[in-house]
């Protein structure tokens, strides 16, 4: 998968910041310990001198190369031995004066015997969802904004007997719960129902959560993210040339207003790669829709619905909150 240059050179910037503060914690160690236990340090330098004596074995290639080797090899698990007894003894743990790696697979470089590192990787799908989503309109959208008092508590035949904020009181705690048990993989949610009812406001409030555990998400209306596909697909420009893999491999895709995008053969076979992809690989999607059952058989492919119903769907109801919070406001 391809990046634009400056995704890489973002991301090749976070692995070095988190290499120099990984080695500003050891060498803060090392000074502390060198200052209060002279002994230890006398160890950690005897340690370093056996990997010399070990080159010049090497380089000098003696009759009994193998018996010197194995010496040197016994001496230096006995000083790691001693070194770990020491500083347990005065409290510290005994890998206290171990290098710090945020990824052991690479050293914190970005690079291993393969290549890019995955922790490499994962940064670069990060910037790409974080670009994205930069006009992600959540600043003010949280589960702590959340008002059921918007919805009434009237039961209705229509609903079983049960009323609009018994329904979206589910919901809300079903959100809730999906933000905070957040995983990869995990299970996907499709909302449906009017305008007005909440599904944006809590759509957000999951991607909101989600970025807080650092999992890299892309949230965007179905118009404009299929829209920057079409760019990427006719123009090739190289800012958005992974747009489509970004939103297929992304940790959490959160597609809103599924069914007010322009209706085109292109589109629709977009969102079927898109959601296809990401069921099949487990990766979490929430979709969220104004459009029924009926209207979704209608305009999408059997596969496309197929896909949507297999997520566990929420059901919105109630009034349009923004007709009533207008009213309110003009009664003011």
């Amino acid at each position: 998968m391809s990046y634009p240059s400056s995704y890489y050179t973002q991301a090749q910037g976070v692995i070095d910041r988190r290499r120099n503060h990984n080695n500003s914690i050891y060498i803060s160690r090392y000074n502390e310990i060198k200052q209060k236990y002279p002994e230890i340090t006398d160890i950690i330098d005897k340690l370093s001198q056996t990997t010399e004596k070990l080159a010049r074995i090497i380089l000098a290639k003696p009759d009994n190369i193998k018996e010197q080797i194995e010496q040197l090899k016994n001496e230096n698990l006995a000083l790691q031995q001693s070194l770990a007894d020491t500083l347990t003894k005065n409290g510290y743990p005994k890998d206290y004066l171990d290098e710090i790696y945020t990824c052991k697979k690479c050293g914190d470089t970005g690079n291993n015997e393969d290549g890019r590192c995955e922790c490499f990787i994962n940064e670069l799908r990060r910037i790409a969802a974080e670009n994205l989503s930069q006009s992600l309109p959540m600043g003010l959208t949280c589960f702590e904004s959340f008002n059921l008092s918007y919805y009434s508590d009237s039961p209705m035949t229509e609903l079983k007997g049960l009323s609009p904020r018994a329904i979206m009181e589910r919901n809300y705690k079903i959100c809730l719960s999906y933000a905070d048990d957040f995983r990869v993989p995990y299970e996907s949610l499709f909302m449906t129902g009017g305008t007005g009812l909440g599904k944006t406001h809590l759509s957000l409030s999951i991607a909101k959560r989600v970025v807080e555990k650092e999992y890299s998400v892309v949230y965007g209306s179905v118009p404009d993210l299929l829209r920057k596909i079409e760019n990427a697909h006719f123009n090739k420009s190289e800012e958005d040339c992974e747009v489509l893999a970004t939103l297929k491999s992304c940790d959490l895709l959160v597609l809103d207003d599924l069914g007010a995008e322009f209706d085109s053969q292109f589109y629709v076979s977009c969102l079927y790669e898109i959601i296809n992809t990401r069921v099949n690989f487990g990766r979490p999607t929430v979709v969220s829709t104004n459009m029924t059952l009926n209207e979704l058989q209608n305009r999408y492919t059997d596969r496309i619905v197929s896909r949507l119903l297999s997520m566990r769907r929420l059901v919105f109801c109630g009034e349009d909150i923004r007709i009533k919070l207008k009213t309110k406001n003009n009664s003011h």
